[in-house]
């Protein structure tokens, strides 16, 4: 399962700070089209159909080309224009790496707060319907996530902001340690829901730049106990424009602890996580009001105590977005 992908490479380095009023009544919003290069190493990668070897070793590598289109699109309306509805992919979320596709609302209020409610619909992928194959090919199976997400932006019209989200994940056909045993293993099973937390502040460097330190905690419940985890973890993000450059630059870590022993690797599972990722905004791209250039560049790895769990995913892109 992916973490990084391609629909991360859009850049939008915003400092208006989220008033009552929410911009201009009436439509607006962007759409980007972005092409980049990828290349992950991961046990996950339904590209390698088939592992060989020791089944406790890291994944093979992968890489190539895509490209997808991305962007969103609001209504503001109101007496105050202190209402919003909303749908695509958030500026704030994209700026730092992470991509979520949702569907919402929003309301300002106080001098600088506001507060969104969203669903954020299916962002399924692939995976293995059993992981543990070694010496034969694997079957791919779908899988998908949905959640439902409160954010309060400006907490009583301070600098904290707080971010909640109840997430669940299914798979479509859930058959690990099947290969060995002739029946899926309980405790790995791989369905189940979390509950995902990050409060952040944000700090005026000066007129043109922020720093944004972040706090992470994040619990799944998985219907297997040795997939079940918890994470706590920081992240610190830098945002700065000068004239029509923008810049976001973002490093995050944290550690993962699982609830229980694998069956197959005799041990709990430990995880620690890093990520890095910058990205580029040149505005009025060739004189164009409306259109702006993008370039990014992003990396995740995590380490375990569980050499199979080893993963690192590198992207590169650019693009152009249109603002309307």
């Amino acid at each position: 399962m992916k973490k990084l992908t391609l629909t991360t490479i859009a850049l939008s380095v915003s400092f208006a700070v989220n008033a009552n009023e929410l911009g201009e009544s009436g439509f607006s919003g962007e759409v980007s089209g972005l092409i980049g290069m990828s290349s992950e190493t991961s046990n996950f990668n339904t590209d390698t159909k088939k592992k060989t070897g020791d089944l406790n070793t890291k994944g093979e590598s992968d890489s190539g080309l895509a490209a997808a289109p991305l962007g969103q699109i609001r209504y503001t309306f109101g007496s105050g224009n202190n209402h919003q509805v909303f749908a695509g992919t958030s500026r704030d979320d994209l700026a730092v790496g992470d991509f979520v596709l949702e569907l919402g609302y929003k309301h300002g209020f106080g001098e600088n707060s506001s507060i969104a409610f969203s669903y954020l619909p299916s962002m399924g992928g692939e995976t293995w319907a059993d992981p543990f194959i070694t010496g034969d090919d694997r079957e791919v199976t779908d899988f998908s996530s949905n959640a439902y997400r409160a954010k309060y932006d400006n907490i009583l019209d301070s600098n904290f902001s707080a971010d909640f989200a109840y997430y669940t994940i299914e798979l479509d056909k859930e058959n690990s340690g099947m290969f060995q045993t002739g029946s899926a293993i309980k405790p790995l099973d791989r369905d189940g829901n979390g509950l995902y937390s990050k409060v952040s502040y944000s700090h005026q460097l000066s007129s043109n730049s922020i720093l944004e330190p972040s706090l992470l905690y994040k619990t799944f419940s998985a219907d297997g106990d040795a997939m079940s985890n918890t994470e706590i973890g920081t992240e610190l993000t830098y945002k700065a424009f000068y004239g029509r450059h923008a810049f976001a630059l973002s490093g995050k870590y944290s550690s993962v602890s699982f609830d229980d022993t694998h069956v197959f690797f005799n041990k709990k599972q430990k995880d620690s996580k890093f990520g890095a990722f910058g990205a580029y905004e040149f505005d009025k791209l060739m004189g164009w009001e409306n259109v702006s250039f993008n370039a990014l560049a992003g990396y995740d790895v995590t380490t375990s105590n569980i050499e199979f769990y080893e993963k690192s995913e590198l992207i590169v892109g650019v693009g152009a977005t249109y603002k309307f």
